[in-house]
Formats: structure tokens, C-alpha cells, sequence
């Protein structure tokens, strides 16, 4: 009797377990780790005798290439990507779609969506000695604050160049959408009442005004045409420090602000970048179990893991009929991970050698 109980509760739980593999098959797309999208990619050629649409659509591949390097490639390892032929980067191609094609006086208009297979792309990334890094878009709070250090003065809003040029200086491929605060007197009482030690003020205070945890502070000292900019960065738990020194620029050209704000910018989406870098040659084993009769959170956690550009791989190693134990391969360290399941609203149990999703 006690052999016929076992044998049914077996078949119940391997019935089960199959049951929710089965389920988790039907219910996910595998989106993750198969392409970066580029979209938008703007081509105009004139429509002449000698029109080649096949250069054309080299010239968008060539164009998608570019940006997305960009997006995801450090200012300073960009330049190992220089020479790269077009047959390289059709082989990292897994599709286009062309939009809004039209021919308007003599000349061809369209827009290209180019899919670049991503485990390709990588590895030729990694050939090259570069280490890419996921291009994830964010919100943060800019206080682009201009200091005049030979008329001793302090500007946060309208009589600031970079406050008002800051939104005019955009790219495709920037990653950071950048949130200017309001104009407000208390935060101008707040940033005089600290001028004699700006670099060492915290701006907590000001920060909650807007309700926002993640930031940009930078303190611009003008000398003449020389500018010192003293960045202080928070991005997730860490605050960082940049110092940059920037010279003979006139601000009164809009060129030259422009140019000194992309420059500004860039370095912020390089600091930005290197928090979402992407190392391979990182593979961080972890175990963790969840409930296999919790359907809901069951599919919640594998899309998160599916649709998780730092998890190079799992599966279900063991099962029973209460738990789900997962083996996964993450590219980075366990902070790295159990911070983006926080930020995906997953609670994972540490406590135990063995983690647990609750």
C-alpha cells in the first residue's frame, strides 16, 4: 500500500513538473539574446540613372552599425571599430525592414530597421577586444550649474547657457534622458547657502525635491574661455566622481556650447555604459529554487531570466513536487544580480546556500 502511495505521488509530481515545463514553453518568447533592433536609420539618395538600391541598403546596414556601436561600445574602445567592412557587419545581420519608402523629386527616401543577431555580435565584439554593454535607456535628474568664478556668481536656471542648450543637445544613440528640475527659489537659497563648499554638499535636499534617487550634478566653472566641470554622478547605490577640463571655448557660439555639452554628455553615457557592461568571460554559477505550484511567479521569473541580457544560460537542473531548482550562468556578480531582480520586483531569498524566490 505504502509502495502504490509512493509510485502515485511520484507520477503526480513528474505529471506536474511536465506540466509546467510544457506551460513555460507555450507562455515565453525567446526575445532575449537574439537580436539588437537599431530603428529610424534615415537614408536619402538622389534617384538618378546610377541608383543602386543594394548600395543604398549597405549604406543603412553600415549606418545601423555605426549607432549601435554607439549605444553600446565605450567612447574611448570605440576606435578598435573603425575599419570594419561591410561584409563583417552583413554577417552580423539577422533581418531589416524597410519603412516609408518614397521617391520625392528625383530623390529616394527610407527609413531601415536593422536586426543585428546579438550572440554574433558579441563574439565579435569579444574578437576585438571589446566589451559591449547593454543599451538600456534611463531617466535621470540633471543640475547643470554654472559657476563664474571671476564675477563670483551662482546660476542653476534662466541665466545658465547649459540649463537652457542642455534638451537642444541630442543624439539617437544617447541612452540617458536627462530630467531638468523646475525653476525654484528655495532651490537657489539651498545652492547659496552652500556655495562655499558646493563640491562637498550632498544635494540630498534638492534631489528629493524632485523625487528622484538617481542623478547628475555638475558644478561648471567658468574662467574666462577655460571650464573646470566637477561631476558628481549617483546611478543605482553608487556616487562617483568625474573631474574635466575643458578649454579656450567661447559659450557665447552655439557651436561651441553644443560641443561642450555632447562632450559632457558622453562622458556621462560612458559612465553609464560601464554599469551595464557586458563580460562573457564572467560566468557566475547560481543555484536557485521557486515554488513549482506558483504558476504566476514560475513564468515571471523564467521571462525575467529569458529576457535578462547578463544571463548567458539556465535551465532546470532537479525537481520535485514542491520546488523548481534553476542552474543559472550570469555575467557578472552576485550584486549585479540580485540587483536586477530587485529592480524587476522579484524577491530572492539569500539566506540559505541555495537562493530562493519568494
Amino acid at each position: 500500500m505504502c509502495l502504490k502511495n509512493f509510485l502515485f505521488s511520484l507520477k503526480k509530481t513528474y505529471i506536474f513538473f511536465f506540466a509546467t515545463v510544457l506551460f513555460l514553453n507555450l507562455s515565453t518568447s525567446d526575445v532575449k539574446s537574439s537580436i539588437f533592433r537599431v530603428n529610424d536609420i534615415e537614408i536619402e539618395e538622389p534617384f538618378e540613372t546610377n541608383f543602386n538600391k543594394e548600395q543604398v541598403i549597405d549604406k543603412s546596414f553600415k549606418n545601423a552599425f555605426d549607432q549601435l556601436i554607439k549605444m553600446t561600445v565605450a567612447t574611448n574602445q570605440i576606435g578598435k571599430l573603425n575599419n570594419v567592412s561591410i561584409s563583417e557587419i552583413k554577417n552580423l545581420i539577422d533581418s531589416f525592414n524597410i519603412k516609408d519608402e518614397k521617391f520625392v523629386q528625383n530623390s529616394y527616401f527610407a527609413k531601415f530597421e536593422v536586426n543585428f543577431n546579438k550572440q554574433n555580435t558579441l563574439l565579435f565584439f569579444e574578437k576585438k577586444n571589446v566589451f559591449p554593454s547593454i543599451p538600456n535607456k534611463k531617466d535621470i535628474l540633471i543640475l547643470p550649474i554654472l559657476i563664474d568664478t571671476e564675477k563670483n556668481s551662482v546660476n542653476l536656471f534662466n541665466q545658465n547657457p547649459f540649463f537652457n542648450e542642455w534638451e537642444k543637445e541630442s543624439k539617437k544613440y544617447y541612452l540617458l534622458n536627462y530630467v531638468l528640475p523646475t525653476a525654484d527659489i528655495d532651490v537657489i537659497n539651498i545652492i547659496n547657502r552652500n556655495l562655499n563648499n558646493l563640491e562637498e554638499y550632498n544635494f540630498e535636499e534638492i534631489i528629493n525635491k524632485y523625487d528622484f534617487d538617481e542623478y547628475v550634478v555638475s558644478l561648471i566653472y567658468k574662467d574666462k574661455n577655460n571650464y573646470k566641470v566637477f561631476s558628481k554622478i549617483k546611478i543605482k547605490e553608487n556616487v562617483k566622481i568625474y573631474s574635466n577640463t575643458y578649454k579656450n571655448i567661447n559659450i557665447s557660439q552655439n557651436e561651441s556650447l553644443t560641443q561642450l555639452i555632447s562632450k559632457m554628455k558622453n562622458t556621462y553615457e560612458d559612465i553609464w555604459k560601464l554599469d551595464n557592461q557586458i563580460n562573457r568571460s564572467v560566468k557566475l554559477p547560481i543555484n536557485i529554487s521557486i515554488s513549482s505550484k506558483d504558476y504566476k511567479k514560475t513564468i515571471k521569473f523564467n521571462n525575467f531570466l529569458k529576457n535578462t541580457e547578463l544571463v548567458y544560460d539556465f535551465y532546470i537542473k532537479d525537481f520535485n513536487n514542491k520546488k523548481l531548482n534553476y542552474k543559472i550562468i550570469f555575467n557578472g556578480s552576485p550584486k549585479q544580480f540580485l540587483d536586477i531582480v530587485k529592480s524587476n520586483n522579484i524577491n530572492v531569498d539569500t539566506n540559505q546556500q541555495s537562493w530562493e524566490v519568494n
